[in-house]
């Protein structure tokens, strides 16, 4: 297949090497084998490998001392991990220690394979080509190794709203915490994805991805899931809230089953997506605009769209003292003003209710570092970050639950006591009119 060096299989189960070996050999790799990381080291001068799989747990010298080592010897040399007991923070941990991927035992044929093309170079050739070929198209053709994206159709827009650029990550970043309502270890591992794909979550060895969009839309009790199939993805409303701030169109996010919750807030992935920064595409995107007034009801929530020349929210929340009323109005034409007065305002929640979320399987992975918890007097666990926290935390949700069509919004919105249940359903109301 022209590739310089053999692929070097590392593992101290011979049974696994020879599989291994007999497979790629059969896709036309040569193969080098290694039993432990020292045996490993000595092949990688030796046999000048194209790509390494590197079995984490090992004897002796494990696979992330052996990573370490071969990144600081050869540092160009793709590292893909393999293990059957690791979490998401091992995968994330190896990813930022230089490996170009990581997949879980027991190997599925298409996943190897599809790990090793991506870090062969096969997704940077396709991310590279010709941008006119795929500015204005609606089929997304998948690359060679990179999940299967779901074609996303989109009604012809008669009621078309402001240009936007189409924008991705400059490169690949990786985030992790713990998911708020299951409690469990969880990462992000954010990729650029070309022009016209949309933004798509999947598992970390996962290879089918759910798009973030209203039709995927499972639950949206206390968070908003997704689903396609067997992979959903919980809690996604504070990454996408950032996403829509930031404009970013079209991205894949590994996922291992719920976005963590990190300080309850969106700030992180604010800082995060500025460190890496963004890559304009070809082709541009209309927002959706809103021309003629509607509202929605249930109960003492609503929410009613009005035209407008942005996209803008008019919140007010009415909850007993201490929380009281608070009312806050921002416009999302600026990501600094998101980031400072958005982004910041965690989750909330009230210590009498606490028991009860947790009998019922939710906020297990709640934290006094990730959220606020309020009491008969006011917050228990942390001072306000803002007098109005709780309103402008509403805001951030909201602004992540509205970019479920893919686009932003060109609205004035004016809501009152809302969640994401209310959200969901005047996005379904604006899709009517597309």
């Amino acid at each position: 297949m022209g590739h310089p060096g053999p692929i070097l299989i590392v593992d101290d189960e011979a049974s696994i090497r020879k599989s291994l070996e007999g497979v790629l050999s059969d896709e036309g790799y040569a193969c080098a084998l290694a039993g432990d990381g020292a045996d490993a080291l000595a092949q990688l001068q030796s046999v000048h490998p194209s790509l390494v799989l590197l079995d984490i747990w090992m004897p002796g010298m494990d696979g992330m001392e052996t990573l370490r080592r071969m990144k600081a010897a050869q540092p160009e040399t793709p590292v893909i991990m393999m293990s059957g007991h690791a979490t998401i923070s091992t995968a994330v941990k190896a990813t930022r220690s230089g490996a170009s991927d990581f997949i879980e035992k027991p190997l599925e044929l298409d996943l190897v394979l599809n790990a090793i093309r991506r870090a062969l170079g096969t997704q940077d050739a396709v991310r590279s080509a010709v941008a006119d070929e795929l500015a204005g198209s609606t089929e997304l053709r998948s690359p060679e190794g990179m999940p299967e994206l779901q074609p996303l159709v989109f009604r012809e827009q008669t009621l078309r709203g402001a240009l936007m650029p189409q924008r991705t990550l400059a490169r690949s970043a990786v985030l992790y915490g713990q998911g708020l309502h299951s409690g469990k270890k969880s990462g992000l591992i954010f990729e650029p994805l070309r022009a016209n794909s949309g933004i798509h979550f999947v598992g970390v060895s996962d290879n089918r991805a759910v798009p973030a969009h209203l039709d995927f839309v499972e639950s949206t009790g206390y968070a908003t899931t997704i689903r396609l199939g067997t992979t959903h993805v919980a809690t996604i409303e504070h990454v996408m809230s950032a996403l829509n701030a930031y404009g970013v169109s079209n991205l894949l996010i590994k996922c291992n089953g719920e976005v963590p919750v990190l300080d309850g807030s969106s700030v992180e992935f604010c800082s995060l997506f500025e460190e890496v920064g963004f890559e304009n595409q070809v082709g541009d995107w209309h927002g959706i605009l809103v021309e003629e007034p509607f509202r929605i009801e249930a109960g003492k929530a609503s929410i009613r769209l009005e035209p407008c020349d942005a996209f803008e929210i008019d919140y007010t929340l009415e909850y007993p003292p201490p929380v009281g009323k608070q009312r806050f109005l921002f416009r999302l034409d600026d990501p600094a003003a998101y980031r400072k007065e958005i982004a910041p305002a965690r989750t909330f929640g009230f210590a009498r209710d606490i028991g009860l979320l947790q009998r019922q399987g939710l906020a297990l992975g709640g934290r006094f570092d990730n959220f606020v918890l309020f009491g008969e007097e006011g917050p228990i666990n942390d001072a306000l970050r803002f007098p109005d926290e709780p309103v402008r935390h509403k805001i951030m949700d909201m602004i992540g639950d509205l970019y479920l069509l893919g686009r932003r919004l060109q609205a004035r919105v004016v809501a009152h006591m809302t969640g994401h249940t209310q959200n969901i359903a005047v996005l379904k109301k604006v899709r009517e009119l597309l």
